[in-house]
């Protein structure tokens, strides 16, 4: 069985209405939703923990698949099994204070999703951490209707028509030039 994107963005990327204004406590954190639970499973390094490392994913939206059978697994699983497995499992990942938050906003929800950025801040404090949302500008322009996956696309096209006044050599060496840095 060959494990798609779209099936690792659908197991492990939070709905963004799911993604609060802060996080008090990252064990509580991560159980709110399936897919952040599958992604401290996934990531979370113990010896009790059988799905750790099943699959690693970096900060520019890339994953590297280590073990298919047991991400499938774990992939499969409802909320209601997850929660049973890391309580059946005494998994306890309180410690790190918010860094698994942090991690999980800037590696899946940056990176997995076009519409919203998210940050974490005030982490010094003891009580909760403040998540930041913010629009992404960039993926679509309101006036000629851009939008498109690739950000590089959306720049591209808008720097197209913006040279449209210009002679066509210019517009070709234009091109030249952005597909060079790989637009």
């Amino acid at each position: 069985m060959k494990i798609t994107r779209e099936q690792i963005k659908k197991a492990f990327v939070s709905d963004i209405k799911d993604i609060g204004e802060e996080a008090y406590n990252n064990q509580d954190w991560f159980q709110q939703d399936e897919q952040r639970l599958r992604y401290i499973l996934a990531t979370f390094d113990v010896e009790e923990n059988f799905y750790r490392n099943c699959i690693e994913f970096d900060d520019k939206g890339e994953y590297q698949i280590n073990s298919e059978q047991r991400l499938s697994l774990l992939m499969r699983m409802t909320y209601d099994e997850l929660v049973d497995y890391v309580n059946e499992n005494d998994l306890d990942w309180i410690g790190d204070d918010y860094d698994h938050v942090v991690e999980y906003l800037d590696t899946i929800m940056n990176e997995w999703q076009d519409d919203v950025e998210f940050n974490g801040t005030d982490m010094q404090n003891e009580n909760c951490m403040t998540i930041v949302k913010r629009a992404r500008a960039w993926n679509v322009d309101p006036e000629p209707g851009y939008k498109s996956e690739n950000k590089h696309e959306v720049a591209y096209n808008i720097l197209m028509d913006y040279f449209d006044e210009l002679p066509e050599e210019t517009r070709a060496e234009a091109h030249k030039r952005l597909e060079a840095i790989g637009c």
